[in-house]
C-alpha cells in the first residue's frame, strides 16, 4: 500500500472518529436526557408548586382553540392557574368558543390585539398583552397550533420553577406526529426536524441555550419585563422563541423539560408548505443570534462527505491493489451503521418516524439542504420585517 493511500485512509478514519465524537456529545446527549427525564426525577410536593398563567396565542382558529382549551382547563395542577387567550384581531368564533367555557371556568380570560396594527409584529404584541395581563409571576406559552395530550403537562413544565427564583426559563418540546403526513418527502422532513431539534436541545442541555419552541415554553414575568420584552426585535415578524430566548436564557437560569407528559404535539407540523415556511423563518431569525452553535452540529454531514471522499481517493490512488478499497469500504459501512444507531435512537426519543436504511443518506445530505435553505431564507419573499 502506498504512503498516499495510507494517509487518505487515515484522513477517512479521522473524519469518522470526529463524527462519532460529535454524535455522542450532541445527539446521544439528547437521547439520554430524554430517557432519564421520567425515570430519575421524583415529583415535587404539591404545596411547592407555584401559580401559573397559561397564555394561548390564537389566529382565529376557533376549532383548534376549543380542543386546546379543554385540555388546558382540565390540567391536573395542584396550584392556582389562569388561562389567557390572546387572539390576533377580533373574532366572533373565538369569542364564542371562550364564552362557552367561561361560565364553568372563571380562570379563563380573552383579549384581542387591536386591528390595524402596522410596522409591528402582531404576535409579539399579542404575547406582550397576555403577559402584562397575567396575574401570576410565571407564564407558560403555547399556541392553537399545538395539541396538549397529557393532563400533567402544566405540572411537568412548572415543576422546574421554585420560589427561590433560580430558574427563570423552561424550554419544552413539541413533536411532529408521523401519522399525519403521507406526502412525498415525509421521511426527509421527519429527519430534518429531529436533526434541527437535537441541535438546539443538545446545547441547551449542555448549559448554552439559544432558542426554544413557541409551542411549549415558560418564563418568569419579571424576566420578560427586565429584558423590555421584544423591544430589540420589534422590526421582525418572528424571533419570539429564538432571538428573545437567546437574550434571556443562560446556563444558570434555564431548565430543559423533556418528560413524556411535558411534550406537546404540533398540528400539521409536517405539512410540506408549513414545514418549509417554518424552516426558512427560523434560518432568517437565527441570523440575529450571536450565541448559537456554528460548528459542531453543522459539521457532521461534511465529515461524512470527507470520509467518503478520502476513502474513495485511497482506493483510486492504489488501484489495482484492492486492499485500500476494502478497508475504506469497511470504514464507510461502519460509519453508516453508526448513523443508523445514533439517529434511530434520536428519532424514537423525540417521537418521530422510525427511519432506518434512509438515515445515512439523510444525514449525509443534511448540510447541503441547510445551505440551500439558508440562502433561500436570505433572498426569499417570505415575511421577515414588519413592513413587508
Amino acid at each position: 500500500m502506498t504512503p498516499a493511500a495510507l494517509w487518505l485512509l487515515f484522513a477517512s478514519l479521522l473524519c469518522i472518529l470526529l463524527l462519532a465524537a460529535i454524535y455522542f456529545m450532541r445527539v446521544r446527549t439528547v437521547v439520554n436526557f430524554r430517557r432519564k427525564a421520567d425515570r430519575e426525577r421524583a415529583d415535587k410536593p404539591e404545596n411547592e408548586y407555584m401559580p401559573a398563567s397559561v397564555i394561548i396565542y390564537s389566529q382565529g382558529d376557533a376549532e383548534n382553540l376549543n380542543s386546546l382549551l379543554e385540555s388546558v382547563l382540565n390540567q391536573d395542577y395542584p396550584a392556582a392557574y389562569e388561562v389567557i387567550v390572546v387572539n390576533e384581531g377580533e373574532s366572533a368564533d373565538v369569542r364564542d368558543a371562550v364564552s362557552m367555557l367561561r361560565s364553568s371556568h372563571p380562570n379563563l380570560y380573552l383579549t384581542f390585539t387591536p386591528e390595524g396594527v402596522v410596522n409591528l409584529s402582531r404576535k409579539k404584541l399579542g404575547i406582550t398583552l397576555g403577559i402584562k395581563a397575567a396575574r401570576y409571576d410565571t407564564v407558560v406559552l403555547t399556541t392553537t397550533a399545538a395539541e396538549i395530550t397529557s393532563p400533567l403537562w402544566l405540572r411537568r413544565i412548572m415543576s422546574n420553577f421554585d420560589k427561590d427564583g433560580k430558574v427563570e426559563v423552561v424550554l419544552g418540546f413539541a413533536y411532529i406526529d408521523p401519522e399525519e403526513d403521507d406526502r412525498h418527502g415525509r421521511r426527509r422532513r421527519a429527519f430534518d426536524y429531529v436533526a434541527e431539534s437535537v441541535r438546539w436541545l443538545a446545547v441547551a442541555v449542555a448549559g448554552k441555550p439559544f432558542r426554544g419552541t413557541e409551542y411549549n415554553i415558560a418564563y418568569r414575568k419579571d424576566t420578560f419585563m427586565r429584558n423590555k420584552g421584544f423591544a430589540h426585535t420589534l422590526n421582525l415578524h418572528y424571533g419570539d422563541d429564538d432571538i428573545f430566548v437567546s437574550e434571556i436564557a443562560r446556563k444558570a437560569n434555564t431548565a430543559v423539560e423533556l418528560s413524556e407528559d411535558s411534550i406537546v404535539r404540533m398540528r400539521q407540523g409536517n405539512h410540506p408548505r408549513l414545514f418549509t415556511e417554518r424552516v426558512l423563518r427560523r434560518f432568517f431569525t437565527e441570523g440575529f443570534i450571536k450565541r448559537r452553535p456554528r460548528i459542531l452540529t453543522s459539521l457532521t454531514g461534511w465529515l461524512q462527505i470527507g470520509a467518503i471522499a478520502t476513502g474513495a481517493g485511497a482506493a483510486v490512488v492504489d488501484y489495482p491493489n484492492m486492499q485500500p478499497a476494502i478497508i475504506a469500504g469497511v470504514m464507510i459501512v461502519a460509519m453508516f451503521a453508526l448513523d443508523i444507531y445514533v439517529w434511530r435512537g434520536a428519532m424514537k426519543a423525540l417521537k418521530s418516524r422510525p427511519l432506518m436504511l434512509t438515515l445515512p443518506w439523510f444525514s449525509l445530505t443534511y448540510p447541503l439542504r441547510k445551505l440551500s435553505r439558508r440562502v433561500r431564507s436570505r433572498f426569499g419573499r417570505q415575511k421577515k420585517y414588519t413592513w413587508d
